[in-house]
């Protein structure tokens, strides 16, 4: 298989579960013309959870393409860490609106701290294989490897504190759910080869 049909097959994955999590942004049908605002401050918690899963998905998306960018082949290795990275992915919509429904119950941000746990650890799966089996443009100087270590490191470590951190304060969850995409912001780039 080809990176681009890897990277489109994926890219057209991120977009409908992009997709699926706003379909669980409804106003009731009921709502009177006097309630529109009220209904509207009901759905603040989901559309909060939303734009936190939105926020994570587009760093997740961006990371990936820089990855898919890098890479020289594509082998079967590679393709079955993408699909298990995909899978988790897939329980996005599921934790967002779980969450939605219940942001201060300390199962709901357990759930969707796993979830993006096991999304962050997939991910940093991938980029290890790839840079083991030197499927990689560009230079891996150790410095690079370092910072990609320890920006893996505290990423992983953020969604499982933040998982069973929310039986303590879900407060604590919220801020490390954003902490993690904020550091990933901006992807690491590999140096030109010479």
């Amino acid at each position: 298989m080809s990176k681009n049909r890897l990277e489109a097959f994926s890219d057209g994955f991120i977009a409908i579960i992009i997709t699926i999590m706003v379909f669980d942004l409804k106003i009731p049908e009921n709502t009177s013309s006097q309630e529109p605002w009220i209904a509207l401050k009901l759905l603040l918690p989901k559309f909060v959870a939303y734009m936190f899963s939105f926020l994570v998905l587009a760093v997740m998306w961006v990371n990936h393409h820089q990855l898919l960018h890098q890479i020289r082949h594509i082998n079967g290795g590679f393709l079955w860490l993408n699909i298990h990275l995909l899978f988790w992915m897939s329980l996005i919509p599921f934790s967002t609106n779980f969450m939605g429904l219940n942001p201060f119950l300390p199962e709901a941000d357990m759930v969707y701290g796993l979830i993006f746990f096991m999304n962050s650890l997939s991910f940093t799966i991938l980029r290890n294989y790839a840079e083991a089996k030197k499927m990689l443009y560009g230079i891996y100087t150790d410095e690079f490897k370092r910072r990609m270590f320890i920006k893996n490191l505290i990423g992983v470590s953020c969604y499982f504190i933040a998982a069973f951190g929310s039986y303590i304060s879900v407060y604590i969850s919220f801020a490390l759910f954003l902490l993690v995409p904020a550091m990933y912001f901006m992807p690491e780039k590999l140096e030109e080869e010479k």
